[in-house]
């Protein structure tokens, strides 16, 4: 059953997300509704709900390049830790069907956020092209690799979508391990309980504009290197 810090972060997100809407008269590129997402929302609400993050690693990055991030997913905190720990711009990756959720959905097809397309291998692909083509241009993109959240909090099997992205926009990969969050608010729960989200980020994978083939080397050094920092809590 829910509990009260549940209901906390259901009605925060509602106003938040009305006044990002708002936001969009004012400034329909979305860049004033990634700034109420990452500097209102997010950092709001864990602390409503009594999250606290401790963020590791990104000391030497150049935050104004952009890049495709990838983490691991295992519960609806992923979200709203992803945009309070990077100091950076960042959109999702999401499923065209959330697009079309009355009021959520809508924010995001105006603050242009990317829908994806999985009702058929050639419409992916081509959702796929057009977000690598976003890419070069900035902000840095937002992917959960595995497709959904995680039911037993282990890692899971990647997707290929981010890594033929990231190769096709020529982008570096940067992986992003979450580490708490699962025991927090699983999947199989709706109460949240309060606690520590640690968020461990990686060195940047550097890409180059190549063949299909080049991916599935990335996927796999992502993959290894994601497995890494969450089992020790070490970027890498």
């Amino acid at each position: 059953m829910p509990n009260l810090r549940s209901f906390l972060m259901l009605f925060y997100t509602i106003f938040c997300m009305f006044l990002a809407l708002l936001s969009l008269v004012f400034d329909p590129r979305g860049r004033l509704y990634l700034r109420i997402a990452r500097n209102i929302w997010a950092p709001g609400l864990l602390r409503i709900v009594g999250i606290q993050l401790q963020v590791k690693g990104g000391e030497n990055l150049d935050w104004s390049r952009p890049y495709v991030v990838i983490s691991n997913h295992t519960s609806q905190l992923d979200i709203p830790v992803i945009f309070a720990a990077l100091p950076m711009p960042v959109r999702f990756l999401a499923k065209k069907s959330l697009f079309y959720i009355p009021f959520f959905g809508w924010s995001l097809w105006l603050a242009q956020f990317i829908p994806v397309d999985r009702s058929g291998a050639r419409k992916a692909r081509l959702s796929i092209e057009r977000a690598a083509s976003r890419i070069q241009k900035g902000p840095s993109l937002m992917v959960f690799p595995e497709g959904t959240r995680s039911l037993d909090g282990q890692l899971a099997a990647f997707k290929a979508g981010a890594f033929l992205m990231a190769t096709r926009a020529g982008v570096p990969l940067l992986p992003v391990a979450i580490r708490g969050a699962f025991e927090l608010f699983p999947r199989s729960t709706l109460a949240v309980r309060k606690g520590r989200i640690e968020v461990i980020i990686g060195t940047p994978l550097e890409t180059q504009q190549g063949p299909m083939s080049d991916k599935n080397e990335l996927r796999s050094a992502a993959r290894e290197r994601l497995s890494s920092m969450l089992h020790t809590g070490i970027s890498v």
